[in-house]
């Protein structure tokens, strides 16, 4: 391997402290100012269209980096090209510390620690984001934290920018580290600044329980792991963890963006709230997500005022003032008393049927389970006014969903089982048609379907076939709404016998 240059246009390299995909980082010092400072520099390539799109990233890079100035952000000092060389080189401020992955080399860290990094981080984000800037690779080899405790945010070679619409990467390829990266992101969809705070998340996930939150042997199942199950919770990973904690974590790694903190800037006060010992300000208000509608019984129960039927337009403020002030006492509290009375006769009204609609105590369980052999009718629903559509439907509970079982399997027979968070729902036999191959062969091929009702929520789903001596079992999360049904579609693979499950 060839000796470095000694110099890149005006500086000089003293030593190479770093590779990566994007080039070589040197410490080099800059004469002209007196400095030393840390030169990211990329070779002039032989040609094609893959070199051609690795030099735009680079000065995407240097052009992004330029504009921002934040605290949090690392200072782009010059950029520029090397006349000699031809090599294009990038100056920024030399950092001395260590990045979160260093850090989180040594074991998981306080939970003070990481919400005290996590706010810098997500604050420097969130001026990323409001100048236009996504950063796509937020992981803790990307943030650098300085003997003083301030975390820096380093790298935006493959960030977008939002004014312009950048495209910078051929259709289908994956860009960032999958280990970190959003939902949508792996899905190769466009992202926002609430990718970068999902990508966070799962950073301060990895740092307080020392492992990555969604680890899997391959990048297809870490992938698969990212868009369509949970990390395993917090509070069975860290012993004396606040439940404020968790909270704000697991708003921040929701799967739907419209879920998760709307803004970097969300989460940040979320993380500095906790630390000074405040419930967290959007975690679990309803802030950052959309919520199911409630019905006007849930909200009475819940403290909530009733909702009323839309008024007539509202005077102005100045209007409104007026009347506030000449209104006399006598007749607020008189409205008061009627709404007061109206609420509690809505609930003496409501509260029998809503009770009557109940499960019984004994059937806390997600779904009925069915055993081989049951009848697949499903039962009759008693009927009642709220059934036909008539004035009380409103005050029921919420419907449940639904999981469809879709398998197709190589058995003769066998038999399946499903669990819904370890609770047995239902066990049916298989049986599979023979059929002949190549004139010779004869092989069996059968499909299974079925439906079942499960309460709305997150629920881990297990399936587990059996033939013979043979067993093999895998589970998957998924999230129920209510009335919705999520069709979960299994096979099992006719050499390996591989049971696989996806939802469709």
């Amino acid at each position: 391997m060839a000796e470095p240059a000694s110099r890149v246009g005006r500086y000089e390299i003293l030593r190479e402290i770093g590779r990566g995909a994007m080039g070589i980082v040197y410490e080099a010092r800059d004469p002209a100012l007196d400095r030393t400072v840390a030169l990211k520099v990329i070779q002039p390539s032989a040609g094609g269209d893959a070199a051609r799109v690795l030099e735009e990233r680079f000065l995407a890079e240097a052009r992004i980096a330029a504009r921002l100035q934040h605290p949090g952000i690392v200072v782009v000092h010059d950029v520029g090209v090397d006349p000699s060389s031809g090599s294009m080189f990038i100056a920024l401020e030399l950092l001395r510390g260590q990045t979160l992955a260093d850090l989180g080399g040594e074991g998981p860290l306080d939970w003070r620690t990481v919400l005290r990094l996590t706010a810098q981080v997500a604050r420097a984000l969130g001026y990323a984001h409001a100048h236009g800037v996504v950063h796509r690779d937020i992981k803790p080899a990307n943030v650098f934290v300085l003997p003083t405790g301030e975390a820096k945010v380093m790298d935006f070679g493959i960030a977008r920018l939002e004014s312009d619409r950048q495209r910078l990467t051929t259709k289908g390829e994956f860009i960032g580290t999958p280990l970190y990266t959003a939902p949508e992101q792996a899905r190769n969809e466009d992202v926002d600044g609430r990718a970068d705070v999902f990508s966070l998340g799962s950073v301060a996930y990895t740092l307080l329980t020392g492992q990555a939150a969604f680890l899997a042997p391959s990048i297809p199942g870490i992938v698969h792991r990212i868009v369509y199950e949970e990390p395993d919770p917090l509070s069975g990973l860290v012993s004396g963890l606040p439940p404020d904690v968790e909270r704000v974590l697991a708003c921040a790694l929701e799967k739907e963006p419209a879920r998760r903190y709307p803004t970097a800037e969300a989460f940040a006060d979320d993380a500095e709230d906790v630390l000074a010992g405040r419930p967290p300000r959007h975690a679990g208000t309803g802030d950052h997500v959309d919520r199911e509608p409630e019905s006007p019984l849930e909200a009475l129960l819940d403290g909530d005022e009733p909702p009323l039927a839309p008024s007539a337009p509202q005077p102005s403020p100045t209007q409104t003032v007026a009347l506030r002030d000449t209104r006399p006492p006598a007749s607020a509290r008189r409205r008061a008393f009627v709404v007061a009375a109206a609420a509690a006769l809505l609930v003496v009204l409501a509260l029998p049927l809503w009770l009557a609609r109940r499960p019984p105590a004994s059937s806390a369980n997600p779904v009925s389970p069915r055993r081989a052999g049951a009848s697949a009718t499903p039962r009759a629903q008693p009927s009642s006014p709220a059934a036909a559509g008539g004035p009380l439907a409103a005050l029921l509970p919420a419907p449940p969903g639904r999981l469809r079982i879709d398998l197709d399997h190589p058995l003769k027979n066998g038999s399946i089982r499903v669990f819904v968070d370890d609770q047995l729902a239902l066990e049916e036999e298989l049986k599979g048609q023979e059929r002949t191959t190549a004139l010779v062969f004869r092989t069996h091929a059968g499909s299974f379907r079925e439906d079942l009702e499960v309460r709305p929520g997150l629920h881990e789903v297990r399936v587990e076939v059996r033939w013979d001596e043979n067993v093999r079992s895998e589970h998957i999360i998924g999230k129920f709404r209510p009335g919705v049904t999520r069709r979960l579609e299994a096979s099992l693979g006719r050499i390996r016998h591989d049971l696989d499950l996806q939802w469709k």
